[in-house]
């Protein structure tokens, strides 16, 4: 079972892969299903929870080992004097053993029961990690994405300004403007200036962060994110919050890793109870021993420890502090999951709104505004301080509908982190 479940995960990540190859990231464009691919292909942290599978697949192994017999030889009588046979040639005596132990009460099918338990569990964490490293990939991304839209808008604004300033410089030597109006106009040049400064160097940032989750790949520098927010729709019967937290706790891998590991538990505290009943060591030797009247004999023993001081009382109490420990981890991850569809889906839902809203009526009226104040001033009609004032209302404005984008986008994916699904 865990083989078929092990090959099911790798086939899952072969296929998403396939479906986003890794692009050549000496190309500027990136979207989000090639920044996932090559997340699953390069990030050391996934990597690292591989590592861990591996280790539980060790200790099943481990678990499934019989114990070695063990070889042991004698050699006695080494004085000539001690021969009874009356030989003349000095003939020691030896005795070569072999012992083997065997183990009682099911221990060891107990032992490979709970490791492979073991291994099943560490398949969902792996799964529960990758759940919640391509949250952190999505979130990256769209971060690179919101620097790149934000530093359109300083790079539009600063535009604006130039082309206001030029026009201005002609008006300013015919006397159509006075030299205070014309200084305004380059204060705000230069502040336009200076926000295109620091949207760089937040895209900059924006960018390395991605670059560090993906295990910078090379030539990856002047990478962008392809000018594309996810899909964010729920369809009515999705959204209610008592079906999403009905799919998360049938989705979510770290909640059946839980599960796996409470039947775990219920196997090493079975293991602990049978370690009161002692194994067996069985014994056979050869005997050579020239001083005796047999020279030539065999022996047949059986060692069993007494369980009569001690009875494995600790390692009982152990294991079932640990079955405790695994079904309080159980009631708390389900506690969690909930809580994680509630927050996601209130945030999106949150985000939806002032979305919408902004698409809806404040977007196309803030464009109008501008515009029209800039029809405005150059035909007298209105002054450099309204003027100014429309420019700085539209950059605010789409600085709030791209930063209102990003987090709808960010919610988005933690909603799909929480249910535990791939967004499709």
């Amino acid at each position: 079972m865990t083989t078929i479940r092990f090959i099911g995960l790798c086939l899952a990540f072969l296929c998403f892969a396939a479906r986003a190859e890794a692009p050549d990231t000496s190309q500027a464009t990136l979207t989000e299903e090639q920044a996932i691919a090559l997340f699953y292909q390069r990030n050391l942290g996934l990597i690292a929870a591989e590592f861990n599978l591996d280790q539980a697949r060790a200790e099943e192994i481990i678990a499934s080992a019989i114990p070695n017999p063990v070889f042991s030889f004698w050699v006695n009588e080494l004085s000539n004097q001690m021969n009874k046979n009356g030989n003349t040639r000095f003939l020691p005596g030896f005795t070569p053993m072999i012992q083997q132990l065997i183990e009682t009460a099911g221990k060891r099918g107990l032992r490979m029961e709970g490791a492979e338990l073991g291994t099943e569990a560490s398949e969902f964490d792996l799964q529960d990690v990758t759940r919640v490293l391509t949250n952190a990939v999505r979130h990256f991304f769209y971060g690179l994405l919101l620097a790149q839209k934000n530093l359109n808008v300083a790079r539009d604004n600063l535009d604006r300004y130039r082309q206001i300033t030029d026009a201005n410089a002609i008006r300013l030597r015919v006397g159509d403007i006075s030299e205070t109006d014309f200084t305004r106009i380059e204060v705000e040049s230069l502040k336009a200036q200076g926000d295109l400064d620091r949207a760089q160097s937040a895209l900059k940032q924006a960018r390395t962060d991605l670059l560090l989750l993906l295990g910078w790949p090379e030539n990856s520098l002047s990478l962008t994110a392809a000018d594309a927010w996810p899909q964010a729709n729920l369809k009515d019967n999705d959204s209610k919050e008592d079906l999403l937290t009905r799919k998360a706790l049938e989705n979510r891998p770290d909640l059946r890793a839980a599960k796996i590991r409470i039947d775990q538990a219920g196997k090493n505290l079975e293991l602990a109870r049978r370690l009161a009943f002692p194994d067996v060591t069985v014994s056979a030797a050869f005997a050579r021993d020239p001083g005796n009247y047999f020279t030539n004999t065999g022996q047949v023993g059986i060692s069993v420890p007494l369980p009569i001081f001690y009875r494995q009382e600790g390692e009982i109490a152990k294991a079932g502090v640990a079955m405790n420990g695994a079904e309080l981890n159980l009631r708390q991850t389900e506690q969690n999951i909930r809580a994680d569809v509630i927050k996601a889906l209130s945030a999106w839902r949150s985000a939806d709104a002032i979305v919408r809203r902004f698409e809806q009526s404040v977007l196309e009226r803030i464009e109008k505004l501008r515009s029209a104040q800039e029809f405005a001033y150059q035909k007298g009609a209105a002054g450099l301080l309204d003027l100014i004032d429309a420019e700085r209302n539209y950059k605010a404005m789409m600085l709030d509908y791209y930063t209102a984008l990003s987090n709808r986008s960010n919610a988005w994916a933690d909603l799909v982190m929480a249910i535990g699904e791939e967004n499709k």
